[in-house]
This record gives structure tokens, sequence and C-alpha cells, in this order.
């Protein structure tokens, strides 16, 4: 009798844990959701795509470049002209940071960066001054455009953002990124 109820109660959490495994999506659910947050977001705010920088590197309003790796930028400012090298610590500050939701709505979250982000150019394994989670390779890539004291807004999708939203599946806006100091 005892091994009867067992087998029972055994087959019942089977039942229940296959059918739990069931109910979460798949990673290239995910990636779909997360593409079409970012397609509502751009269509939302009226952003118009470009497939190529700007030659003169000016971009007109709501106007954001599309880089192969997914990563939109529009640059407001192109800075003082000084270009990062390897191994230089970049301060970054940013006006505004929207976390973009899976359904209609556009932002679960806000946050102002009142202290600068910092991390070294070039090290793949630089932590910034937040213990690594904040820093991302969508805040790397404009700087191939740009240089010290230059203003971006972003649009990162995960897999290009920092740890947390690559684990997330999340895409961030960033309004406002500015590269404050190169050292």
């Amino acid at each position: 009798m005892k091994k009867g109820i067992l087998f029972i109660l055994s087959l019942i959490a089977v039942i229940i844990f296959i059918s739990s495994c069931n109910d979460q999506k798949t990673a290239q659910e995910l990636i779909q959701e997360e593409k079409k947050a970012i397609e509502r977001f751009i269509a939302r705010n009226g952003i118009r795509t470009l497939s190529s920088y700007p030659k003169d590197g000016v971009f007109a309003e709501n106007e954001y470049y599309r880089n192969p790796d997914g990563l939109y930028i529009h640059v407001v400012d192109s800075g003082n002209g000084r270009r990062v090298v390897v191994s230089d610590e970049i301060q970054v500050r940013f006006d505004e940071m929207q976390y973009f939701k899976s359904d209609t709505s556009s932002v679960s979250s806000d946050l102002i960066s009142i202290d600068p982000f910092a991390f070294l150019y070039g090290n793949p394994y630089s932590y910034d001054n937040y213990g690594g989670y904040y820093t991302c390779i969508g805040w790397v890539i404009p700087l191939s455009y740009v240089g010290e004291g230059a203003i971006v807004n972003l649009i990162i999708p995960s897999n290009l953002g920092a740890s947390g939203d690559q684990n997330a599946y999340r895409p961030v806006f960033y309004k406002g990124l500015r590269y404050t100091s190169f050292f």
C-alpha cells in the first residue's frame, strides 16, 4: 500500500514538474519579444533608422544609426575630438535610462546617473565602479565614432547590454549618455 501511494505521489510530482517547465519561454521567444519591444519603442517615438553612419557625423532629430550589431546610436554632440585609446579610463554619465517591458508599455523603471560610471577601455574584464553591473559593450561601440565629451542617445539590445539586461533579455534606452573624461 505504501509503495502504491509513493508511486502515485511521485507520478504527480513528475507531471507538475513537466507542466511547469512547459510554461517557461524559450530564449528564442524572449529574443522575439525584445525585438518587438524595440520596434514599438521606435514607432512610438517617431525614430527614423539609418543603415549607414552619416558621413558628416551629423544626425537630424530622431535619426538613429543601427550598427551591424543592432545598437541604435543618435549622436547629439560628437565631443572635443580626442579619441579613446586602449587602457583609457572612461567616465560615463547619463540623463535618463529606460528599461523596455515586453508588453505594450514602454518603460519599467528610470534611473538618473548622478555619479559617473567608470571602466577601462579595451579590457573586457574591466568592472565599473559599481561592480560591473551597468557597464556594457553598448557603451563602448559609439566610442569608435565620437570623442571625449560626446553626448549620445542609445537603444541597446540585451545582447549588448549590462549583465542584468542580458539575463533578462531587456533592451535599454539611454538618453544623454555623456563620455565625460578619458584619462
